[in-house]
Parts: C-alpha cells; sequence; structure tokens
C-alpha cells in the first residue's frame, strides 16, 4: 500500500477519535493539530493512543506537544491540554501513559533515561507554562525514520528494522551478515557487538532516507534492495 495512503488512513482514523472525544468547539483546532503533525509517525501514535483513551475520561483537545527526552527510541513527550499535561513514552511500537506531567514515574524508567532519583528527573521538566512545542515534521524539518526516529541523513540506533545493510542491502536486522563476518552461529555476548559495530562502521553504515521506509508507521518489513544506493 503507498505510503501517502497509509498515513491518510491513521488521520482519518484519528479525525474519528476526535468527534466522540472532545466538545464541538475544540474539534476543528483539533483536527488541524494533526495535520500540522501527520508526517510524525511517532506524534501520530501518540494522537491516537490519547484520544482513543482520553486520560481520567477528560474530554479535552490536545492544544501542544512538547518533547523532554529519547533514548534507544524511545521518547518522553508532554501532550498539554487547556487544564491539564500528560507525560507519554513512545517507541516504534508502544505508547504508554505514564500519568500527570511532573508526576513520579516508574522507577526502572528513571534508571532507562539515566536518572537516579525522581528529583533529578523532574529538574529538566519545565513548569507548564514554559514548556516548548515540538516542532512538527512538515515543510524544511527533516523526516524522521519511522522505527527509530533519528532524522533524515543520520545513522539508525543500532537494531532498527529499517536499517539498511552495507554488505547486502537487505535488511540488516534480518540478514545474516553480522554472523558471517564474526563467523559465529550467534552473538552471545556484549564485545562480539561491539565487534560488528566497528565493523559496522568500517564498512560505512547506511543512514536513513526516507525512501527506505515504504510503510507506516513502524510497518516496514524491510527495505527494497534497490534502495540500498
Amino acid at each position: 500500500m503507498p505510503l501517502e495512503n497509509t498515513v491518510q488512513q491513521l488521520v482519518n482514523e484519528i479525525e474519528l477519535f476526535i468527534q466522540y472525544a472532545v466538545p464541538e468547539d475544540e474539534i476543528a483546532a483539533a483536527v488541524a493539530l494533526v495535520d500540522r503533525y501527520k508526517n510524525n509517525p511517532f506524534i501520530m501514535r501518540l494522537f491516537r493512543e490519547y484520544y482513543f483513551c482520553l486520560p481520567e475520561a477528560r474530554e479535552e483537545a490536545v492544544i501542544r506537544i512538547a518533547r523532554l527526552i529519547d533514548e534507544q527510541g524511545v521518547h518522553l513527550f508532554v501532550v498539554s491540554t487547556g487544564n491539564f499535561s500528560y507525560l507519554y513514552a513512545v517507541s516504534a511500537e508502544h505508547v504508554l501513559l505514564l500519568g500527570e506531567y511532573r508526576q513520579e514515574i516508574d522507577p526502572q524508567l528513571l534508571s532507562f533515561f539515566g536518572f537516579q532519583s525522581q528529583e533529578e528527573f523532574l529538574e529538566i521538566c519545565p513548569l507548564r507554562e514554559d514548556l516548548g512545542e515540538y516542532a512538527a515534521t512538515k515543510g524544511k524539518e527533516k523526516e524522521l525514520c519511522p522505527v527509530c526516529a533519528v532524522p533524515e541523513g543520520e545513522n539508525h540506533l543500532l537494531g532498527c528494522t529499517v536499517e539498511i545493510c552495507p554488505w547486502c542491502a537487505g535488511q540488516l536486522s534480518h540478514c545474516n551478515c553480522r554472523f558471517e563476518r564474526l563467523d559465529t552461529d550467534e552473538i552471545e555476548d556484549e564485545a562480539q557487538l561491539e565487534t560488528f559495530v566497528d565493523m559496522l562502521d568500517e564498512k560505512g553504515r547506511i543512514p536513513y532516507r526516507k525512501s527506505h521506509a515504504p510503510a507506516y508507521p513502524g510497518t516496514s518489513g524491510g527495505l527494497d534492495d534497490n534502495q540500498a544506493t
């Protein structure tokens, strides 16, 4: 299915949820915000989750999206309505509501993002009124990989299913090149992985291009071999 058709289907689904989720006088602004972000697969997944399952059943439209931090393909976004702000964790496969913004979050998530305490995490959380707006990926903004969210022209996060193998031009996460290069049947430890990363860098990793992701969002089975160059 063409990328444009799949994007439009997701937009239509979100807009349908909006019709039932927010007051009539907020519908137009909510739809306009979805249109602004329609080229950003992470935000589109976030919109779908928010409008499908309104936090605390509060019928309010999203008026602003802010991004706090990202780590290994997991992003923390703040979703603000007229009266509340919520913290979401978003990856290529999952969208998880963590609760209201500037409240305590799970200790395991704190550790994942490199924080030692709730207090340390709150230091990077501006007050609601001071939150900046996350730039929509449109116009002059770079396209993002629909799986690991790196901008076009940058290397993927290791393990991203969209990354192209520089040796066989196939899907790096599924081809056998890593085993062949390491002369092994299985990668069993961190040292082997680090060796393979060094080999990748020496060979020259293939940066993300929009044409590498024929499906949207996060559903690419890989890439076409003729797209690797």
